[in-house]
């Protein structure tokens, strides 16, 4: 499942080293989003409230939107 955590405003100096943690917990780690404070990935098994680590503020799934063409 792919997710999107924000990191609390004042952990967003020691966003790289969230990400490792959540790499060290098995997670892919898409995209580091320094400005924002966002970190993109994907977990297989892990669910979403295990991944609100220290410095995370919040967690969700990534949903993926896509335009249809009708007429």
């Amino acid at each position: 499942m792919d997710f999107i955590a924000k990191v609390e405003d004042n952990q967003r100096s020691n966003i790289q080293e969230i990400a490792q943690s959540l790499e060290k917990m098995g997670i892919k780690v898409k995209q580091i989003l320094r400005i924002p404070g966002v970190i993109t990935g994907s977990s297989r098994r892990m669910p979403l409230a295990q991944l609100k680590i220290k410095g995370i503020q919040s967690v969700e799934r990534d949903r993926h939107l896509r335009a249809s063409g009708g007429r």
